[in-house]
């Protein structure tokens, strides 16, 4: 496939681009000395909800992600406007204590990321809703694990009704 005929979804672009593709209003070009070490991430973070993933081929996510992201977030009455999408590979110095002081998350899933790997002080089994501090925190498979994988992506949605209060209709 040809970098020229990559097309990104509607969703994608707000978050990527604001309300302007072109700003120079104050722009300069950045120092070394002034960039600060921030979390790189995707989306709006409106609801404070992070999720993060691990992939080191992508700077955010594969195309075969995309759309089974959009779809999660839809199923949730989210948009990206909503979340804070961390591709992990790309932040690995962070631990839960920055991603807390930076992104102020209400509610972190992680997919294919240990708690370990986040510096948590506990562990969590997949699909198990764990509050610690202000946070409600879910572990799940990774991406690449859940896609052909039905029954894992039952579980994970049974789990995502209950940290969204999603009620379905009888």
């Amino acid at each position: 496939m040809s970098i020229d005929k990559v097309t990104l979804p509607a969703f994608l672009l707000p978050s990527m681009f604001g309300n302007n593709l072109v700003n120079l209003t104050g722009w300069s070009a950045p120092s070394p000395e002034k960039e600060e070490k921030g979390i790189n991430f995707l989306g709006g973070n409106e609801k404070k909800i992070a999720f993060l993933f691990s992939d080191n081929q992508n700077k955010f996510l594969a195309d075969s992600h995309v759309k089974f992201i959009y779809d999660l977030l839809t199923a949730c009455q989210l948009t990206m406007a909503d979340i804070a999408l961390v591709n992990f590979f790309h932040n690995k110095s962070i631990t839960y204590r920055e991603l807390l002081t930076q992104l102020h998350p209400k509610k972190i899933l992680m997919f294919g990321i240990s708690g370990n790997e986040l510096d948590l002080p506990f562990t969590i089994p997949f699909f198990q809703m764990q509050n610690f501090g202000e946070q409600v925190y879910m572990l799940s498979p990774r991406l690449d694990d859940l896609l052909p994988n039905k029954e894992l992506k039952k579980q994970l949605w049974a789990c995502l009704q209950k940290i969204f209060n999603i009620v379905m209709p009888k």
